[in-house]
């Protein structure tokens, strides 16, 4: 496979260093790596970690260990206060 990728790099006769500063310095290599990188950051970074991710994913994962734990230590929420069931005497100060 090696072989066959470099007899294509040398097909014009050029050296390897000259072959690849000829590809990093096309401005159409440029423009479709920079639109390629719009795509890639402004699609995969941007809406499925901004929006999927921090908006969907994390607050259901928030919900279910703050259920979890309010579970363990006995605490129900009401809608303007809380009881601790879990404890005896947990206003008291020892």
């Amino acid at each position: 496979m090696n072989v066959i990728l470099a007899e294509a790099g040398h097909a014009e006769g050029l050296p390897f260093w000259e072959e690849v500063w000829s590809i990093v310095s096309d401005p159409a290599h440029i423009i479709a790596e920079l639109s390629w990188q719009l795509v890639f950051d402004g699609l995969f970074v941007a809406f499925l970690y901004g929006v999927i991710v921090k908006r969907v994913i994390i607050p259901r994962l928030r919900k279910q260990i703050h259920a979890e734990l309010d579970e363990e230590h006995g605490i129900e929420h009401h809608d303007d206060h809380i009881h601790i069931t879990g404890v005896e005497h947990h206003d008291d100060k020892h």
